[in-house]
């Protein structure tokens, strides 16, 4: 049994460590909270103890306002696949800034950004650009059930797709009251926050990740449902991946039942392979949306498909009857010099991936067999250079899963990983170029000597 009390003094101890090694950190933030709700400009950026607070970023690694160095694995939470500050990025961005950072009319930075899309991506003909990936999902949902004049939306649990209400349901923050989520097999929407319209959110019908009485319950909306929306690896569940076979089932059923495939791949897009999850899977949907990598660091999202797919959005054709969508900032002339930077080394240098990937493959074998051989309950989780270590036993192929991993060892090792310097996400990490093979033998270190800690102090 668990002494909560002694292992809530533990915790407290790594706080304060982390209080005196960075204290300007804290300073900032509180000074913050003065002008900012909850002193950050983001939910995520809220962190035990404090957030972090970033003086400059250069490669694999981040430097905090006390000068204090970190290997850096969230990348902006993935975005920064070339690493931060990647030279490329800055001379595109030195090059578009004097003729103007903004228009709101078309430019010729556009064409060249989104024929980089068709052309990397197996299936996406036509892309639209927007401002995040909460604006794509959201435009993505309008488009599908336009197309199809259906009002039933299917999500996953635990799986996130923004803030907009049609999708701010079960996604696993913070863990529900059991039973308030619904049976495994039967999810049903919990609401994320106060304040949600009401008829928004009551046609999202919420699915069983990785379970197969998901096909079961979309038959059952057939007639009614117009899109289902899936992240193939689910980022802030604790970058789990999807069966393989479960995508190729979704894909062919609601194909039979005429319904969307939407691929949320604002973390996979550009990601997992140069064509993202579509080429790493091979299935392909009929839309997907993405943002972070694509946007070279810059606020960025965007929804592409095929040339029929993405038709109600021809606005020059179909006045009428096209969804509506608009941005003064979608396709701004710097994010698109920016994403264009990112894409075309990408697009030309496709062995940046094997190594990526590799490095991740390399981190879930050797913390898995490390748990494994010294009988820690454990296990490592992730697709290519997506990784997160969840302190349970195992399998772990939901956020139902992850849910049953014990919360005290993980607010220990998110406690531990920052006072020894990684800078990583609350439930997931990432690899990118600039990462080295030292960099991942540190990854590897810090885990496991956390680990240790942890069952030596009898927090684990």
């Amino acid at each position: 049994m668990v002494d909560r009390d002694k292992v809530a003094g533990i915790l407290d101890e790594y706080r304060a460590e982390i209080g005196t090694k960075s204290p300007k950190s804290l300073a900032v933030w509180q000074r913050n909270r003065t002008v900012m709700p909850g002193g950050v400009g983001s939910l995520f950026r809220l962190a035990d103890p404090f957030p972090m607070v970033v003086s400059r970023a250069k490669g694999a690694r981040m430097w905090d306002a006390d000068g204090n160095e970190y290997l850096d694995f969230m990348l902006g939470f993935s975005t920064m696949i070339l690493g931060n500050a990647p030279d490329e990025v800055e001379a595109a961005i030195r090059e578009a800034l004097p003729r103007g950072t903004h228009y709101g009319q078309c430019h010729e930075h556009e064409f060249e950004f989104a024929k980089l899309f068709c052309d990397m991506v197996p299936g996406v003909e036509k892309v639209a650009f927007c401002n995040s990936g909460t604006e794509a999902t959201m435009y993505a949902l309008r488009l599908a059930r336009a197309a199809t004049e259906r009002p039933l939306i299917a999500k996953f649990d635990g799986g996130y797709h923004g803030t907009h209400d049609l999708l701010a349901v079960s996604f696993g923050r913070p863990r529900p009251t059991p039973g308030l989520d619904g049976p495994i097999e039967d999810p049903v929407a919990v609401p994320e926050s106060p304040g949600l319209a009401e008829g928004a959110w009551k046609d999202t019908i919420v699915l069983p990740y990785n379970h197969p009485a998901a096909f079961d319950k979309i038959r059952r909306h057939a007639s009614r449902l117009a899109g289902v929306i899936i992240e193939p690896v689910q980022g802030a569940a604790g970058s789990i991946p999807a069966g393989p076979e479960f995508l190729s089932e979704l894909r062919r059923l609601t194909r039979e039942i005429g319904a969307f495939l939407i691929f949320d791949e604002l973390i996979t897009g550009f990601r997992l392979s140069p064509s993202g999850a579509r080429g790493f899977y091979g299935v392909i949907p009929d839309v997907s949306t993405y943002g972070k990598v694509a946007g070279g660091g810059l606020p960025f999202g965007a929804l592409a498909g095929t040339a029929e797919a993405m038709r109600l959005m021809e606005y020059d054709v179909n006045m009428e009857s096209c969804i509506l969508v608009a941005g003064t900032f979608n396709g701004n002339p710097i994010t698109t010099a920016a994403g264009t930077a990112v894409l075309r080394r990408l697009s030309n240098e496709p062995q940046l991936y094997e190594r990526m990937n590799a490095m991740g493959d390399r981190f879930r074998a050797e913390i898995n067999r490390f748990a494994q051989e010294q009988d820690y309950p454990a296990i490592a989780v992730g697709a290519g250079s997506m990784f997160w270590m969840h302190p349970t036993r195992g399998p772990v192929k939901s956020v139902r899963d992850a849910h049953k991993g014990n919360g005290l060892a993980g607010a220990g090792l998110r406690l531990l990983y920052r006072k020894n310097g990684l800078h990583i996400s609350p439930n997931h990490g990432f690899v990118c170029a600039a990462h080295t093979d030292e960099d991942i033998a540190r990854l590897i270190e810090v885990h496991k000597a956390a680990m240790v800690e942890l069952r030596e102090r009898s927090v684990w």
